[in-house]
């Protein structure tokens, strides 16, 4: 499932090139780089996984899905950092302005987490931080708010999806943190970070067609 992020999150960053060449929005190379870096994380903690399981050693999965998981998290922390500052930074800049395309609502997709993973372990050995993924929680909700508030002020179907997106991404942080509590969670949590990977790239397919 993290491989199939991986590639939903490249095809959002393609997405949000193509709509900053044709909008020349800023907050989509924002958007464009922050999704970059989350594809690339997500490679390397798949790729991780899956050489740990091919190590046929608990010692070799253990090392590798530690480092896969180090890189992906310090790889989330960096991109959402930047979704938020370019959030922040477009609000201010809109303060003044009327609304212009939605997608200024975009300013805070971090997926992006996408989105937001821990590292797999094969069957009840999942290995992750719960405490990385409260940081990682707390910077999605924050985006999750914002965009909230965005489609409560514009009502549009656009800035709904990218609601809906933020939502699911923080749902699957919160799953991976209740997977403690039950290994199925840990399944739900990739669940949620692939449908909100989906609702993010819908986004920006009807932006760009619309364009």
């Amino acid at each position: 499932m993290e491989f199939v992020a991986f590639i939903i999150a490249l095809a959002i960053a393609f997405q949000a090139f193509k709509g900053y060449r044709l909008t020349k929005q800023r907050t989509l190379l924002y958007v464009q780089f922050s999704f970059a870096l989350l594809s690339a994380g997500l490679l390397v903690d798949s790729l991780a996984g899956f050489l740990g399981i091919l190590a046929r050693s608990l010692k070799g999965i253990e090392i590798l899905t530690q480092v896969g998981y180090t890189i992906y998290f310090l790889v989330q922390v960096l991109a959402y950092g930047i979704l938020v500052y370019a959030y922040v930074s477009q609000t201010r800049t809109l303060s003044t302005a009327s609304p212009a395309l939605p997608l200024v609502s975009l300013s805070g997709i971090t997926a992006l987490q996408t989105s937001q993973s821990p590292v797999v372990k094969p069957l009840p050995l999942l290995e992750y931080h719960p405490i990385s993924e409260i940081v990682l929680l707390f910077l999605i909700v924050y985006i999750a708010f914002q965009t909230a508030i965005n489609y409560s002020a514009t009502k549009e179907r656009n800035a709904l999806l990218v609601f809906l997106g933020f939502l699911l991404l923080a749902l699957s942080h919160l799953f991976f943190i209740l997977a403690l509590l039950r290994p199925l969670f840990f399944v739900f949590g990739h669940v949620f970070q692939l449908l909100g990977f989906v609702s993010l790239l819908m986004m920006l397919l009807r932006v760009t067609r619309t364009k």
